[in-house]
């Protein structure tokens, strides 16, 4: 087995990305890691349907995500050994209601979105984690310091 390019990787469909990434993430190789961590930096979806970037619904949790409050909450999870969407998922259900949820990927979007808060904020991925039961998502990325800021 051999790391896929990018090329290959932008031809996939969302879901083929999804398979590959799986299935690396199960290998303890070398290959395995470099295989996820090329899928995840291209920032590419993963699965298809769901929510689109001009949906209302979609523009309302990224304004909530990218607010000081939501950035602040998200830090504050990853230093007490939380994943980001830990601090995050609260906040969408307070001032969501039930417009934030797993219908339409919801959760699977504040993911993302706390996902570009975080590399804005100098971080990078560090596996996942499972979210507290009052969040409505259930896994998360783990976050830490970028190698170039430590």
């Amino acid at each position: 087995m051999r790391v896929p390019t990018e090329a290959q990787i932008r031809a996939m469909t969302p879901e083929g990305r999804m398979t590959v990434r799986s299935r690396a993430a199960k290998l303890d190789s070398e290959i395995g890691r470099a295989t996820v961590a090329l899928i995840d930096s291209l920032d590419l979806p993963l699965s298809s349907g769901g929510m689109s970037l001009d949906d209302p619904i979609y523009r309302e949790m990224q304004e909530i995500v990218w607010s000081a409050r939501a950035r602040q909450a998200a830090l504050d999870a990853v230093r007490s050994g939380h994943p980001a969407l830990a601090g995050v998922d609260p906040i969408l259900q307070e001032i969501m209601g039930g417009r934030y949820g797993r219908t339409g990927q919801g959760t699977m979007n504040a993911g993302s979105l706390v996902a570009e808060v975080m590399r804005h904020a100098g971080y990078e991925k560090n596996g996942e984690g499972l979210l507290p039961e009052t969040c409505i998502a259930r896994m998360a990325a783990m976050w830490k310091p970028a190698k170039a800021l430590r």
